[in-house]
């Protein structure tokens, strides 16, 4: 599923009263010509308080209905969100919009109670009053969750869609080690690249054409720091999600040079995190070795040997062995899965239609 796909628009208080009250004004009734004024002014009336409250209620269940469901998400999309909001007071404002059809309910029946009951034309239009001050405080009462509702809609519709479903590689390691050029080298995303640490601050997501199809994602992660999870700071969280619930291989980089700033060491401690932690097939990538010196690689390769890990030699600047080595990760560790999901979209594809 795409969180951001079915987000519904959502008003402010002041934008919900201004279109309430535009079309109370614009519903107007049949009556037959004969009828008394009187007549004709109560139907009217009677039509435009079923009219506009029948209209108020579909569009804040329409909100609270087309808002994600947070228990029915996906796991990683669930811990991404609450990374992003207050998910009880995202919670409470999505029950308050649904329970605000029987206040308006309420509030109608009083209206029209006191329409068919009026015996002249000032006690229809004193009821006409008291309905629209009692919708328009009701709505003014819903303005907090109304913004909290669309702040959240915001924040949500920033996050890319990502495929859970899909074949995933994830870019993980320290910052300024080559991710996103990495990412730029092989998939369809080109990421900012600059060079200082903390460019990447949330995951961006690549494509990678195999078989004809765009089939494999490739996530590029937000830097990480070498230090305990509790320590980590919302960004460094996203990769740690990317991490735990996306990725079906890790592509650890690793950088034996200086360049950017970060030593081999702390390097190394973060891929032991990695390891210990997810369960993905973890394939080391030792970057910028067009700028390494002989001893800088050996000293890297030889650590990486240490741990039993696999790894390739890339340079990410220049795209050299990076399209190699996303061949390898297609015919190895992501075969399985990408062979299943290409004949998945292709039976869906079939049974819609598409694929006759």
């Amino acid at each position: 599923m795409y969180l951001n796909s079915t987000l519904p628009y959502i008003p402010t208080a002041e934008e919900a009263i201004r279109q309430f009250t535009a079309r109370y004004r614009s519903i107007e009734a049949k009556s037959p010509s004969p009828l008394p004024s009187l007549e004709r002014l109560r139907r009217l009336e009677v039509a435009r308080v079923r009219g506009t409250s029948s209209w108020l209620i579909n569009l804040f269940r329409g909100i609270a209905y087309n808002m994600p469901f947070i228990n029915d998400l996906h796991p990683f999309y669930r811990e991404l969100v609450g990374l992003m909001i207050n998910v009880d007071e995202y919670r409470h404002a999505v029950g308050k919009l649904v329970n605000s059809s029987v206040a308006i309910g309420s509030i109608s029946r009083d209206a029209l109670r006191v329409i068919r009951a009026a015996g002249d034309r000032d006690e229809i239009v004193k009821a006409r009053r008291m309905f629209i001050s009692r919708i328009i405080d009701l709505i003014n009462d819903l303005g907090p969750e109304l913004r909290t509702l669309k702040e959240t809609s915001i924040k949500l519709s920033k996050i890319p869609s990502i495929n859970v479903e899909k074949p995933t590689v994830v870019v993980a390691g320290m910052p300024n080690t080559g991710k996103s050029s990495f990412v730029a080298c092989v998939s369809t995303k080109k990421p900012e690249v600059a060079d200082y640490p903390f460019t990447t601050r949330q995951l961006i997501i690549g494509h990678v054409k195999v078989y004809g199809m765009y089939a494999v994602q490739v996530i590029d992660t937000p830097g990480l720091l070498d230090r305990p999870l509790s320590e980590r700071n919302k960004i460094e969280l996203q990769a740690i999600l990317a991490l735990r619930h996306l990725s079906d291989v890790v592509v650890f980089m690793l950088d034996p040079t200086l360049h950017g700033g970060c030593e081999l060491k702390p390097q190394l401690n973060l891929l032991m995190e990695v390891k210990q932690s997810f369960k993905a097939n973890i394939i080391v990538a030792i970057n910028k070795v067009d700028i390494a010196t002989g001893d800088e690689v050996k000293r890297t390769v030889d650590a990486v040997n240490s741990l039993n890990l696999p790894y390739r030699l890339i340079s990410a600047l220049r795209c050299e062995g990076t399209g190699e080595l996303v061949n390898e990760l297609v015919n190895g560790p992501l075969r399985g899965k990408l062979e299943s999901y290409l004949r998945a979209t292709h039976e869906r594809a079939v049974r819609s239609g598409l694929g006759e």
